[in-house]
Parts: C-alpha cells; sequence; structure tokens
C-alpha cells in the first residue's frame, strides 16, 4: 500500500495531481507526428559540429522538481525519523501509509454498503489536507518543518564522486557537455522543490559566485529545467541587468505555469461521464496498462455524485493543507490563473502572500526582463515539447507535452488545439520572412518572445525529455555555440523535431557489443553485427524519423535473443490482464452507462 500510495503522491506533487488513493504511476505515451525541418533553404548553414565556439563559462543546471533528495531534520539539523525508524523525507515525499488508511478505511466502507456519504467527503479533507502539510509554510514564511537538501555542496562536477555524478547525471544527462567544457565548468544547483522561491533564489545566487570565484570567469550559464523556470523566473525578477549571466537555455521550462496546478486549485477538474469512467485514470497509468481500466471498473462501487464529491474534496484539501502554502507551487500558477487564486487563498498583509505577489510581478514581466537581458548580449534559448494532451484530470484541449501546456513552455507560441491542426488559410502572424509554422501545422513559432531561438519537439512528454538524446545534445551544442546560433545555424536541429527515447537503446547496444560473434554461427553473427550498426546509425542521427528507434531496439532484441544472449519477455499474464479490464470497462461505459453500480 505504501508504495502506491508514494508513487500517487509523487505524481501529485509533478504537477500532474492525481487525485486518488486508488492510481498509479503513468506509462510512457507515444505519439505519431511526422516532422521535417523547417530550415529555409539559405546558403551558410553548417554542420553542428563546425559551428563557432562561444567562450567557455561555467554551466549551472536548475533542475525540475524533484530532482533532489530532502530530508525533514530537526532544531540540530538531525534527520528526523518515522515510527519505522527510516527519515522522514520531502522527496521523495514521505506517507504515513497507514495514517491515510486509518483515515479513509472506515467511512470508505460505510459509504460504499449504504450508498451514500458516510462521513466519506469530510474524511478526504481531512486526509488531503494533512497528507503533505509537513511540506507547508507558515503565514510568515517560515515553514512548519525544516529540510535539508542533498545538494552535493554544490561541488562543481570535478569534485563530486562518481556516485554523485551518476545520480545527476541520471535527472540530466549531460555527459557530453562536460567532457567538452571539462566537469570543473558544470554545477548542479540542487534546491528543495517544496521551499521558499526567494529562498531559492538566494541560494542560486551564491552558487552563482562560487562558480565564478572557481573558474575566474565574470558570468555563467543557466540551464533551468522545468520547476527550475519559475525559479529562473523570480532570479530575473530580482536581477533585470543580468550582470551575471552569459545565456540562459530553457529547456521544457514552467514558465507561465502549468494548466494542471492552476485548474486544481480553481477545483476545475474533469467530471464528465467519460472523464471519470473512461479517460482521466487510462491515460495517466498509460491506456496499455490494465491498472488504469481495472480503477474504471472500481470506481462504480461509489455513486457517481459521491465520487465526483471527494474527488473535489481531494482537491481542496491538497490546496488547502500545502498548494497554496508553499511558494514554489505558487510560481506553478499561470498567471492568467492568479486573482481568483490569490483571493480565494491568500491573506492579505502576510509575509507569504507578499512573497506570492513578488513572484507573480516577476511572472508578468518576465517576457520585457528577457527582451532587456538579450537587448544586452544574453543569449536567451528555449526547447520546449507540444502535440500532447494535459493530463487528464483537468478539462483541457491546450497543446502540451503532457505536464506543461506548450504556451507557457514556448513563451507565447501560437497552438493548435491538441489533435488538431492550426485551420485552413492560418496566415503565420508575424515575421513573414521566415517559416516558423511548423510542419504538421500545429505550431506558429512567430509569435514566441523568442522565435529564432526556440526549438520544438513534437510528441515529446516531458518526463522523459531527458530520455531523448537529441534533446539533450541540442542543449549541449547551444551551451558551446557561438551566441548567434539559432534555429536556422545548421539543418543538425531544426526547429522542428520529434520524440524519442534511446536511453534503453543505449543500454542495448552497450550489452549487445559484449556478445562473442566468433561462437555464434555465421548467420546470427551476421545478423547481430547489422542490428548493431543499424542502432549506432540511428542513435547518431539528430533529425528524428518517429518509429525508427523503436524499430532499430526491436531488431537488436531480436537479434540477441536469436543469439542466446537474452531471453524473450513473457507479456501473456498482461495482455490477459489488460484484455479482461479494458474490455469490463468498456462493456460497463456502453452498456450500463456512467454510473455507480448500485445506482
Amino acid at each position: 500500500m505504501k508504495k502506491v500510495t508514494t508513487k500517487v503522491i509523487s505524481l501529485i506533487l509533478s504537477v500532474a495531481l492525481i487525485l486518488s488513493t486508488f492510481t498509479v504511476v503513468f506509462a510512457h505515451a507515444e505519439a505519431k507526428i511526422t516532422t521535417v525541418s523547417s530550415l529555409n533553404e539559405a546558403a551558410g548553414v553548417v554542420s553542428a559540429k563546425d559551428f563557432p565556439r562561444d567562450e567557455v563559462y561555467p554551466s549551472i543546471i536548475i533542475h525540475g522538481i524533484g530532482q533532489a533528495d530532502t530530508y525533514m531534520v530537526d532544531e540540530n539539523g538531525d534527520r528526523v525519523l518515522d515510527r519505522n525508524g527510516e527519515a522522514i523525507t520531502g522527496w521523495p515525499v514521505h506517507v504515513d501509509a497507514m495514517e491515510l488508511v486509518k483515515g479513509l478505511l472506515v467511512p470508505l466502507i460505510l459509504s460504499v454498503i449504504f450508498q451514500r456519504d458516510i462521513g466519506l467527503t469530510a474524511a478526504t479533507h481531512k486526509v488531503a489536507s494533512d497528507l503533505l502539510s509537513d511540506l507547508a509554510y507558515n503565514e510568515d514564511a517560515t515553514p512548519t518543518h525544516s529540510y535539508q537538501v542533498e545538494g552535493y555542496d554544490n561541488k562543481c562536477f570535478a569534485e563530486c564522486t562518481q556516485e554523485q555524478k551518476d545520480t545527476i547525471f541520471r535527472n540530466v544527462p549531460l555527459q557530453d557537455y562536460a567532457e567538452a567544457v571539462g566537469e570543473e565548468n558544470l554545477y548542479y544547483f540542487a534546491y528543495d522543490s517544496f521551499g521558499d522561491i526567494y529562498d531559492i533564489v538566494d541560494q542560486l545566487e551564491a552558487i552563482i559566485e562560487k562558480a565564478k570565484r572557481e573558474t575566474g570567469k565574470d558570468k555563467v550559464n543557466l540551464v533551468p529545467i522545468s520547476l527550475g523556470g519559475a525559479v529562473s523566473v523570480a532570479y530575473v525578477g530580482e536581477h533585470p541587468d543580468g550582470a551575471d549571466l552569459n545565456k540562459i537555455v530553457f529547456i521544457v521550462p514552467a514558465l507561465d505555469g502549468s494548466e494542471i496546478v492552476g485548474k486544481v486549485m480553481l477545483g476545475q477538474l474533469d467530471y464528465s461521464d467519460e472523464g471519470i469512467y473512461r479517460t482521466m485514470f487510462t491515460k495517466l497509468v498509460g491506456e496499455d496498462d490494465y491498472t488504469g481500466w481495472l480503477i474504471n471498473i472500481v470506481l462504480r462501487l461509489l455513486p457517481k455524485q459521491l465520487f465526483i464529491d471527494m474527488f473535489a474534496q481531494v482537491a481542496e484539501g491538497l490546496t488547502e493543507g500545502t498548494l497554496s502554502r508553499v511558494t514554489t507551487m505558487w510560481g506553478l500558477v499561470p498567471s492568467s490563473m492568479y486573482d481568483e487564486l490569490a483571493a480565494r487563498y491568500l491573506t492579505p498583509g502576510t509575509e507569504l502572500t507578499r512573497r506570492v505577489e513578488k513572484f507573480h510581478n516577476a511572472q508578468i514581466n518576465m517576457v520585457k526582463n528577457l527582451k532587456s537581458y538579450e537587448a544586452n548580449g544574453i543569449g536567451i534559448y528555449d526547447v520546449c515539447g507540444y502535440g500532447l494532451q494535459l493530463y487528464s484530470l483537468i478539462d483541457s484541449d491546450s497543446n502540451s507535452d503532457k505536464i506543461i501546456h506548450s504556451s507557457s513552455t514556448s513563451i507565447g507560441a501560437t497552438f493548435s488545439k491538441v489533435g488538431e491542426t492550426l485551420p485552413d488559410g492560418y496566415v503565420q502572424k508575424a515575421y513573414p520572412e521566415y517559416n516558423f509554422i511548423s510542419p504538421d501545422r500545429q505550431v506558429d513559432a512567430s509569435t514566441c518572445a523568442f522565435p529564432m531561438t526556440t526549438w520544438f519537439f513534437g510528441g515529446q512528454d516531458h518526463e522523459s525529455i531527458g530520455a531523448n538524446d537529441v534533446v539533450v545534445r541540442l542543449a549541449s551544442f547551444i551551451l558551446v555555440a557561438a551566441k548567434d546560433v539559432n534555429v536556422f545555424s545548421t539543418s543538425d536541429y531544426p526547429q522542428f523535431n520529434t520524440h524519442r527515447r534511446t536511453d534503453d537503446l543505449a543500454d542495448t547496444v552497450k550489452f549487445a557489443k559484449t556478445v562473442d560473434l566468433s561462437t555464434l554461427d555465421a548467420g546470427t553473427a551476421d545478423r547481430l553485427q547489422k542490428a548493431i550498426s543499424a542502432a549506432e546509425i540511428n542513435l547518431a542521427k539528430t533529425v528524428i524519423v518517429v518509429g525508427e528507434t523503436e524499430a532499430a531496439e526491436a531488431e537488436l532484441e531480436a537479434a540477441l535473443i536469436e543469439a542466446g544472449a537474452k531471453e524473450k519477455g513473457n507479456d501473456t499474464l498482461d495482455k490477459i490482464l489488460l484484455f479482461l479490464c479494458k474490455g469490463t470497462s468498456e462493456a460497463l461505459y456502453y452498456f450500463w452507462g456512467p454510473r455507480g453500480f448500485f445506482e
């Protein structure tokens, strides 16, 4: 139970905010788009490897949510232990599963038996309010509990242990960049994802000064990722001149929050029949996983309205208990939703409110501040995903990377509704001398704040961005390239590309190379060698064709199985369970309707 619950809460706080104790973490989803370069047929483009280089400055990674472990500490700085003697963590989220069960079990059973609310919604609200309240802040902006960040002492990579490097590179695989510029020029800024955003800015200022002092440089590069984008918004608001910066390379940044967080805090969830009984949990978990379909069936034990009421109480309880009392979570609120949420949850005159208001002002002035940076010679670059639906927890047709709506990550690009294209006859809004319309006609990049330096990856899942090696290589290229690099500089990295994940394929290639071909018959050895070569060719590509990587991986796996180096997996049970659960869930929806079993 504890393992499942922890996964649920982790996803909640990774912005998806799953609001059910029955849900488990989702699987990777695929999207199909055709991609070609938007590159104009202009003379003078060169390969990325021949592009002029910038002076080497230290680069500081500002990670995304939950990419640094945190531990609750007492007034002496010692770690606080739970009833089982385990350290209480802020991240990974620490959940007392027994307290969760005790709070919900009796009212849940009674409500199922009597088919009405026997204290369930009240219990749900209390459990949700208490669940993560240890992470909240008081109105004077002091934390209810103190947390210590596993921060690697903000050392440069050259001074980290191999274990520390491996941990960091699992989060942000910039090994090639570190090798290119020297590990002494790369820093990982580890911060508390649920800390105070202006305390985090103070910590960022300190590591910037440390990096400058240790490298002898007068400027640094920042690499904000996801929630790191919100941190950078606060930093830029505090430093309108940007005197310490050479470049900012945003990667799927939350620069104008996430619709998911805003709508959850507003209680604007998807209570449609299809949302509740078909799509909400299957899309969260993955439509090819039987678990989501099983949840659809189990939900029918409660009357429909009672489930809706319970769901609403979870959202309200989480918001009142934690989300509205953590400034980094306000950093994920879209500016358009701020006024309504502030009126509902902020107490005028408190220090917490002052800091939230301060961030909001930085958010609405972000583009002006970044434009000022650009005018002062600071390079501003952005890499974002699009083409996917926001998690089905909320009702939204915004184009997104599943976690953040793409107009936020792209700083203002114009998108079609997800699953559609821009209208027939649509005309690019600005810069008619360039082509900023994506080949799939979902994006008009001309309305970006920085259209010449914003790259798009179609079908790219937010959480698997680090597994797309082309995204990582593009970020590395931007960091080392001269500051005049843009989307038309090289055909190696077109403005519009697509998704893939190569982590498994890269590992499989390494393993395949350890196989002794001399022990195989000629045909088997030839097939394996060709599969390895094809995989390596695929891994070397930077212009992605959807499906090629998956095909290369499948062929390499088959060759290894034929060679006896790997065993064929058996997923028969999962397929049977998927068939049964999906079939039952869909039959219930179409023949029983959107209602509980006893209605």
